[in-house]
């Protein structure tokens, strides 16, 4: 089904959307090894937390430079009225990055999906995370049980701004409605990529996400390929699951996924990218890219 004209304006940049980059785009952790993830329902919204306890941290890795932001709520019975108080701490090989002695009570609309417990108000504890990978516990003290939403932002750079960019060729474009922002995406298959051409030097900007039939349920793993001159240069294995706040207009027998990113360095020159969709081998993904906004003027 062809639900737009696939030709598309060559290796031309079009500006649909000039946001700051990185500029307060907090991205939720929500796959953690070992570690289940429990939907919270706040004011009927789902959102990915994780269980910790003083004998049970939470310990993951992220990639620097940026900033950690964690949510916190304490787990309490019902009927409790009193403040709780508890102690967060963030620690990495037993050093201690930050600690939070907070309080807190049971929060209106806030609840366990699957649980019989009141969750408390939120409270929010950051931590500057310097470059390179970084092993961070997260420990607790004070309370019973406390839920953790690990979020994380990279470096700002208020002063990149960030232009869309139409493929030279594709098989379908979709739009996609997340909030007030309707966003073109282009769609890839086994064997049908979407092709980029980019003149560097820059980065690329992949913005992708799976496409669900009625059939998928639960997670589901995908993967990507971005080639140059049939060199592999990227792979993406993402596992995902399905969107809540993001829907297509014009592809109604199909939902987004939740958004998977992928950032490439283009090198000097003019480049002819390819993004392709590897597995599943009968399913479809969808791509949006963008690169930083050339500057006019400043060079020497």
């Amino acid at each position: 089904m062809i639900l737009r004209s696939a030709s598309f304006v060559p290796a031309a940049t079009l500006l649909l959307i000039a946001v700051p980059a990185h500029a307060a785009r907090w991205q939720a952790i929500e796959r953690i090894p070992g570690y289940a993830a429990l939907s919270v329902l706040v004011q009927k919204k789902a959102r990915v937390y994780f269980r910790i306890t003083p004998e049970s941290p939470l310990v993951f890795t992220v990639e620097g430079p940026g900033r950690l932001r964690l949510v916190s709520r304490a787990e309490v019975p019902r009927g409790v009225s009193r403040p709780i108080s508890y102690k967060l701490r963030v620690d990495e090989g037993g050093k201690i990055l930050e600690e939070q002695l907070t309080e807190s009570s049971a929060a209106n609309k806030v609840k366990l999906a699957d649980g019989v417990f009141a969750i408390c108000k939120s409270r929010n504890l950051a931590v500057d995370v310097p470059a390179g990978n970084h092993r961070l516990t997260v420990s607790v003290t004070g309370a019973r049980v406390v839920l953790i939403r690990p979020l994380f932002s990279g470096p700002t750079r208020d002063e990149v701004r960030m232009i869309s960019i139409t493929p030279v060729e594709a098989t379908r474009s979709v739009t996609l409605s997340e909030g007030e922002r309707l966003i073109p995406y282009y769609s890839t298959f086994l064997g049908k990529p979407v092709k980029f051409r980019i003149v560097g030097p820059t980065s690329l900007e992949l913005s992708t996400r799976l496409d669900f039939d009625a059939t998928m349920r639960g997670s589901q793993g995908y993967r990507i390929a971005v080639t140059e001159g049939g060199e592999r240069i990227r792979e993406g294995q993402f596992k995902t699951t399905k969107a809540t706040t993001a829907t297509y207009t014009d592809l109604n027998d199909r939902s987004a996924s939740k958004l998977d990113r992928i950032v490439i360095p283009v090198s000097d020159g003019v480049h002819d990218i390819s993004v392709e969709l590897l597995s599943p081998q009968n399913g479809s993904a969808e791509i949006h890219a963008r690169i930083p906004q050339p500057t006019v003027g400043s060079q020497e």
